[in-house]
C-alpha cells in the first residue's frame, strides 16, 4: 500500500506540472494561430488597392489590380476543382456583360493542386470573362490577402477596395451598380 501512495504522490507532481504545460502549449498555439486568423479577414475595404504582376497562362506578365484613373476591377481568386467557383461563374459572366465595358475583369488562379495545363484546358472549355492569369508563386494571393478561392475583390476607377466577399452566391452585378452605376 505503501508503494501505490508514494506512486500516487510523486505521480500527482508530474501530473500538475503537465497540466501546467499542457495550458501554456495550448495558449502558446492560440497565439501562434492569431496572425492566420487576422489574415483571414482578406483585403480592407477602404483601402488602397495593391497593384501586382502576374503571368498568364501564356507566361506574359499582366498587372492584375488596377491603374488609378481608368478602369474598375474585378478580381477573382478561383481554383478548377473550386465548387463555389463554379457556382459564381455565371455571377461573373453577367456582371461582366453588364459592366465590362466600364471594368476589367481577372480571375487569378490560385495554383494549388493545380498544372497549367489542366487551367488552360479548364478556360478553353468554360471561357471565362476575365483575363486568366496562373499565380504560381503567390503574389496576388498574398497583395490581396486571399483567404480562399471564390475570393471577390471590386476596385473602384480610383484604386480603392470597395468590395470583398466569397462563396458563390455573390451579386457582384449588384456590387459593381454600387461602385460604376447602372
Amino acid at each position: 500500500m505503501a508503494d501505490t501512495t508514494a506512486r500516487h504522490e510523486t505521480g500527482g507532481a508530474p501530473s500538475a506540472a503537465r497540466g501546467y504545460s499542457l495550458v501554456t502549449i495550448l495558449l502558446l498555439s492560440l497565439l501562434a494561430i492569431s496572425p492566420i486568423y487576422a489574415q483571414d479577414d482578406g483585403a480592407a475595404v477602404g483601402a488602397k488597392a495593391p497593384i501586382v504582376m502576374v503571368k498568364d497562362l501564356a507566361g506574359k506578365p499582366v498587372r492584375v489590380g488596377h491603374v488609378p484613373g481608368k478602369r474598375a476591377a474585378v478580381i477573382e481568386f478561383w481554383a478548377t476543382w473550386c465548387e463555389l467557383c463554379k457556382e459564381l461563374l455565371p455571377r461573373v459572366r453577367l456582371a461582366q456583360e453588364r459592366f465590362g465595358d466600364r471594368v476589367d475583369f481577372y480571375g487569378v488562379n490560385v495554383t494549388v493542386n493545380e498544372s497549367k495545363a489542366r487551367v488552360q484546358r479548364y478556360v478553353a472549355q468554360q471561357k471565362p470573362p476575365w483575363v486568366t492569369v496562373y499565380d504560381e508563386r503567390g503574389v496576388a494571393v498574398r497583395a490581396f490577402k486571399a483567404p480562399a478561392t471564390s475570393y471577390v475583390v471590386i476596385v473602384d476607377r480610383e484604386g480603392i477596395i470597395r468590395y470583398v466577399g466569397s462563396g458563390g452566391t455573390q451579386d457582384l452585378a449588384a456590387e459593381l451598380a454600387k461602385i460604376v452605376g447602372k
